[in-house]
Parts: structure tokens; C-alpha cells; sequence
């Protein structure tokens, strides 16, 4: 049997577009926490209980002294502009979840494996107000965090980020 011309013309084609998408790739900055990075928000993925923030991103980079800081900017629900930044180690102790202003809340962290973090929130009075983890896809340009609000109504914010 004798092919066609058109589909020896569509092999070329379709390998150069798998051969570009997967050059669209970013490639993880630390394969020993895979969180590392700048994230971007998906939120026709994400589901969310309180109203979803219009925009919100992550930059979440390895400073050096064992310290990761986080920078989440966005746009939250009322249209105002998000400005958080915060540092922490794995290590358990509590970490202030702002450093920008005085913090109502901390946070302890906890490098479960490349591909998982786990994190509270702890109000002034040492109780949990937060339970998260965050995961990160095997090939590292998809990660999901799930927050779960204690004492609240049952519901848990899932939120899908892309790496930029």
C-alpha cells in the first residue's frame, strides 16, 4: 500500500511541534524542592471557598543560610493589589507569614520530598488556623496547593499553578 504524500509531509510537522512544546518547558531551578520557581495561577483549574483573586503569582526562590523567600503578588478579589513576601527554613520552627508588615499569623514549614511541601498557619494564641501542602507534577511545570481553613465551614481551596 502506498501512503500519501500528505502524511510523510504531517511526520515532520507534528514532530517539530512536540520538539517546541517541550522547548516551552521551564525547567525547575532546584530538583531538591521542586516548588522553587515563578508560578503563575491557573484559576479555570483552581477552586476556591472565599472569592478567587483576579490574579495572583509566586515567586518562590532559595536565598541562601537555608532561608526560602516567597513573593506572592496578584490582584485579590476586590481588585486591590497583593503584596506579600515571607521567608522560611524546613526546619519547624514558626516563621511570620509576612514580612512586609506585622504578621497576625506564622507559619512552620516542612520539605516533605522534592515534589511536596506541607505547611501551617498558626494564629498569636499557638492555634492551627491553616493546613496546606503544595505538590508539584513529575515533570515539575504544574503545582497544586490545597489549603484547608480549620474551624471554618468544611471546604478546601485548591489552587493550580503553571510554571512561568
Amino acid at each position: 500500500m502506498v501512503m500519501p504524500s500528505r502524511f510523510f509531509c504531517a511526520v515532520p510537522a507534528l514532530v517539530l511541534l512536540f520538539s517546541v512544546e517541550l522547548s516551552l518547558a521551564v525547567e525547575p531551578p532546584n530538583p531538591k524542592d521542586l516548588t522553587q520557581g515563578n508560578w503563575e495561577l491557573n484559576a479555570a483549574k483552581s477552586k476556591f471557598c472565599k472569592p478567587a483573586p483576579r490574579e495572583s503569582r509566586r515567586e518562590i526562590i532559595d536565598v541562601g543560610w537555608g532561608l526560602i523567600s516567597i513573593y506572592w503578588t496578584g490582584i485579590n478579589a476586590n481588585g486591590e493589589p497583593m503584596d506579600i513576601r515571607y521567608v522560611y527554613r524546613y526546619d519547624g520552627d514558626k516563621y511570620p507569614a509576612n514580612i512586609k508588615k506585622p504578621a497576625n499569623e506564622s507559619i512552620t514549614w516542612e520539605l516533605v520530598s522534592p515534589f511536596r511541601v506541607e505547611f501551617t498557619h498558626w494564629s498569636k494564641d499557638n492555634k492551627i488556623t491553616e493546613v496546606l501542602v503544595r505538590t508539584v507534577t513529575s515533570d515539575g511545570q504544574e503545582m497544586t496547593q490545597s489549603r484547608k481553613y480549620v474551624g471554618a465551614e468544611e471546604c478546601v481551596d485548591i489552587q493550580v499553578f503553571q510554571r512561568r
